[in-house]
């Protein structure tokens, strides 16, 4: 009789993990296109999760994106009605690609926002995210800096280049744009707060140039930001036509601003990843995730409203 009831727990925590790979998140859609879940029919929208014993119905001229958890998007482009299960076993994908990795990256963000999921943990629906204690005794100011800045594609567009400091300090910050071949001092400049916007400095600088900056203040010694490699416009927007073709798949606008903005991102194009993600913020203001992600960027680096 144990055996038995193990084989049952067994059974049906398996069914269950299998049950959630076979679902579906909507990604990306155009025209009409609506779920029919339990007899009922309603109109879809971004993050929907699609469950097997449900079907989806296309209108004519409708394009509908999906992404499996696996990291794999599947696209409906003709009119009808289509059972989830249809894809049940259309989702193996090559898990080390960079499309796989960022549909990952989406079924996990879109997941964690569905109403399933917020159903099934209750708990951490409207919790207190709280900052730890600070650190009493502290006499050394440090200063630090977010690893995405290690190395910076830039070439035009408004974003900062920011730091933190382990403890409040009132004093200003030394700022120092060198030249990385020569170790030249392009520019200096006394700094009052955290950031420097990259508009005000990219005067110094030439394209297709490396350049290092550095912070420094009252009792500490100079601590190294990253570096620049200043590029030209040209090169960025051939940059995002490469990202716009990566992948053959229907998205609506917002998607793909969103999609090209995250790769940008990845790729260390910080000032045109952010434009982007405004981009996709706006062209679906609907959607939470895109405004979450432009706020989360914005307090990552520091960004004011420009």
């Amino acid at each position: 009789m144990k055996n038995l009831l193990t084989f049952i727990s067994i059974f049906i925590v398996f069914s269950a993990t299998a049950q959630k790979g076979d679902e579906l998140l909507v990604y990306s859609m155009k025209g009409n296109v609506t779920v029919i879940e339990n007899n009922k029919e309603s109109r879809v929208k971004i993050g929907k999760v699609l469950k097997p014993g449900s079907s989806v119905k296309t209108q004519r001229l409708a394009k509908l994106t999906m992404v499996c958890k696996q990291g794999k998007p599947l696209t409906v482009t003709k009119e009808g009605t289509f059972p989830v299960t249809k894809w049940k076993d259309s989702c193996t994908t090559d898990h080390h690609s960079v499309t796989s990795k960022y549909f990952q990256y989406i079924w996990d963000q879109l997941y964690i926002r569905s109403d399933d999921y917020k159903r099934d943990h209750p708990e951490t629906v409207g919790a207190v995210v709280r900052n730890e204690a600070p650190v009493r005794g502290v006499e050394q100011l440090e200063i630090e800096f977010n690893e995405a800045f290690d190395t910076l594609n830039y070439a035009s567009g408004a974003f900062s280049l920011s730091w933190t400091a382990n403890m409040e300090y009132a004093g200003k910050y030394n700022f120092v744009l060198y030249d990385v071949v020569s170790g030249k001092y392009l520019h200096e400049d006394s700094v009052a707060g955290n950031s420097i916007q990259l508009d005000k400095i990219k005067k110094y600088m030439q394209p297709n140039n490396i350049y290092g900056w550095s912070v420094a203040a009252r009792k500490t010694g100079i601590c190294n930001g990253g570096v620049i490699k200043y590029t030209t416009i040209r090169k960025v927007n051939q940059q995002v036509l490469k990202l716009q073709k990566a992948i053959n798949v229907p998205e609506d606008q917002a998607a793909q601003y969103f999609r090209v903005a995250y790769l940008l991102e990845n790729s260390h194009y910080l000032a045109d990843a952010f434009a982007f993600y405004q981009k996709a913020a706006n062209a679906a203001a609907d959607v939470e995730f895109y405004t979450e992600k432009v706020n989360e960027f914005r307090k990552t680096f520091q960004l004011g409203f420009f």
